[in-house]
């Protein structure tokens, strides 16, 4: 199997990505959403381990907003007998700066707390087998194999998103500037339903996200019984492409994009979009404050005019919006959670 199960954490992102055995598959966190959906993260993890320990190969923390890790503070904070984490990644303070020049006590409230736990951090980018404490996540040639076969690819971020988060966080025992309170991130609220004309979207110059934490995003390629998925997270779409070029030669077929930022119109552009040749993206949000997604990222979506399917975690509000197509849009697929159930699964 090779399953990617998108979480109801509101507006943040929860992704559990289970592979391999049918009845014994291997599993991949992937941030943790905001605090207040801390319990619902806890109950979807308690329903899949059943009676039996659940073993996450990899904790993944992209980066240090909000609504991808506060989850992940309280779930380690009261961390269950039952979860067995055999690896964090995260990109800490102390990874931003050369090591010479900091203290191992020095540290965000996470990085303190996997230290707290001793728990393996970055063990897969160690570059000394002897170090302790693994390096930092970063754009390479070079792909990590999971147990069980899980190839991950690391696209973003590069060199200078993780110079401008060094620049940006200077106290290490606070967390860097929230960007999510960044005034270009609000724009969506604007928005109104239903959208313009399709027509009007197609001229609206790219305007990048500009925000720094998003800047320094961890977005994976995963590769499994020759099926791609590739996590966005909150990634900037020009580093993502960036990443794939460094991987592939030519265009890359992927059977899954979860978009990043949410649905942000500033955070994927038709040049990413020419290069992954996709025809299913998954969209996580509920659109709690942000009105994610943007109509103008929906229509960059669809714009192929090939019935795209884009599939969404939540039914209601916003994003079910989306059941109901525009007039005189180009057509499109949609899927969303069966009911009663706290995410959505995409099967690859």
């Amino acid at each position: 199997m090779f399953r990617i199960r998108a979480i109801q954490v509101e507006h943040g992102d929860s992704l559990l990505i289970s592979y391999g055995d049918d009845k014994r598959p291997r599993h991949l966190l992937v941030d943790g959403g905001p605090s207040e959906s801390s319990e619902t993260l806890l109950s979807v993890l308690n329903d899949v381990r059943g009676d039996e320990q659940l073993k996450l190969e990899v904790l993944v923390v992209t980066h240090y907003d909000l609504d991808h890790i506060q989850g992940i503070i309280k779930l380690l904070k009261r961390l269950p007998d039952w979860l067995d984490i055999q690896e964090i990644w995260f990109n800490g303070y102390h990874h931003l700066k050369p090591s010479d020049i900091l203290g191992s006590s020095e540290g965000d409230t996470l990085s303190r707390l996997i230290r707290a736990r001793g728990l393996s951090w970055n063990a897969s980018f160690r570059k000394d087998e002897n170090g302790e404490e693994g390096g930092r996540i970063i754009q390479s040639k070079q792909p990590i194999t999971l147990p069980g076969g899980l190839e991950v690819r690391v696209l973003s971020p590069d060199e200078a998103g993780m110079a401008a988060l060094a620049e940006d966080w200077r106290d290490p025992t606070l967390p860097p500037p929230d960007s999510e309170s960044a005034p270009d991130d609000l724009m969506g609220r604007l928005e109104t339903w239903p959208p313009k004309k399709y027509a009007e979207y197609g001229g609206s110059a790219f305007v990048s996200d500009r925000s720094v934490p998003n800047k320094s995003s961890i977005a994976l390629l995963l590769t499994f019984d020759n099926k791609r998925v590739l996590l966005g997270a909150d990634a900037y779409s020009d580093v993502v492409e960036e990443g794939l070029k460094m991987q592939f030669e030519r265009e890359v077929p992927i059977d899954l994009l979860k978009v990043s930022h949410h649905g942000s119109k500033g955070n994927t552009n038709k040049a990413l979009l020419d290069l992954l040749e996709c025809g299913r993206f998954l969209i996580s949000t509920s659109g709690k404050n942000h009105k994610h997604p943007d109509h103008a990222l929906i229509a960059r979506l669809v714009a192929r005019y090939d019935t795209p399917k884009i599939i969404f975690n939540y039914s209601a509000d916003w994003p079910g919006n989306w059941q109901r197509s525009p007039v005189n849009w180009p057509p499109y697929d949609t899927q969303y959670p069966n009911d009663g159930e706290a995410f959505v699964d995409v099967l690859l």
